[in-house]
């Protein structure tokens, strides 16, 4: 039944998701702090990493990045149902709830670093089979850590994702970024002209109110290299908005500055129990196809 996959296992109650699905399964972490030239430093990052219950001798691992609203039981959604299928997971915290860095996602860039040398070093981790999924402004960053040019900046002493989820990555708002008028004087310009050849898997939905127009995703694609475009699939959810996978709680409108595809209005979040589980279903298959656990 999908219901296993959501966190607790047995059960597919809203209560029984709520209560258990605050913090991925897991041991508490700290990590070292990094320094990337250009980008900034992090302090030590805090984490959560969590090893399935039936670990090999080494086992693929996806690293996990939050939303503006920061470590909100989304992540733990996913890593449960990853450690389920022989995944280990590590959901870092970059920042606390609309805590967002002014200088953007690169502000964050040293965090994921720190988290992917960490991973690298855990002796039950593979470190040439990890991936990467985001939410929001951590889908953002998916998309960018796709790219050769931020993993350069990053250090090719680094072990590097092998496969990509941003779950509604606000692809509209990363066009309009790439063309901003000052964007050449961004550390990371030009990192969509160098995106690799990994697999990504996109989920946007069609009510999302950071969109703009039926496909938003597909501009940003069409200005990456043609190998990069033949691996990504991008799936567009009917009907779902932003945050349709937040764990279940009544619906919200809130305004946003960058709303409405960046013009400024008010955005829906409505979290559907439904796509959230079929959403979580693909993303494991997919890491299971990608990582081979």
């Amino acid at each position: 039944m999908q219901e296993n996959l959501i966190c607790g296992g047995k059960g597919g109650s809203i209560d029984v998701f709520q209560k258990r699905c605050g913090e991925a399964p897991g041991r508490q972490v700290s990590i070292p702090g990094v320094e990337i030239p250009g980008l900034g430093q992090s302090g030590e990052v805090k984490g959560t990493f969590g090893l399935p219950s039936e670990a090999k001798p080494k086992v693929p691992a996806v690293l996990i990045l939050h939303g503006s609203g920061g470590v909100d039981g989304r992540g733990a959604f996913y890593a449960t149902g990853l450690q389920k299928a022989g995944i280990a997971t590590l959901e870092i915290t970059m920042f606390l709830r609309d805590a967002t860095p002014r200088e953007g996602t690169r502000a964050n860039m040293p965090h994921a670093a720190a988290a992917l040398r960490w991973l690298a070093t855990q002796p039950e981790v593979d470190p040439k089979r990890i991936g990467l999924m985001g939410f929001s402004w951590g889908g953002v960053m998916s998309v960018q850590l796709s790219s050769e040019l931020v993993q350069e900046k990053l250090g090719k002493d680094l072990p590097w994702p092998i496969a990509f989820v941003p779950i509604y990555p606000t692809c509209t708002l990363i066009v309009q970024g790439n063309n901003a008028p000052n964007v050449k004087e961004h550390p990371l310009f030009g990192y969509w002209e160098r995106m690799s050849p990994s697999p990504m898997l996109i989920y946007v939905g069609t009510r999302d109110d950071f969109e703009a127009g039926d496909r938003p995703c597909d501009p940003m694609i069409a200005a990456w290299p043609k190998q990069a475009r033949d691996r990504t699939i991008v799936r567009y959810l009917d009907g779902a908005t932003h945050g349709f996978d937040e764990p279940p709680r009544p619906g919200r409108t809130f305004y946003h500055a960058r709303g409405q595809g960046g013009r400024g209005g008010n955005v829906r979040v409505y979290p559907d129990r439904d796509v959230a589980v079929s959403v979580q279903r693909a993303v494991v298959d997919f890491f299971v196809e990608h990582l081979s656990p």
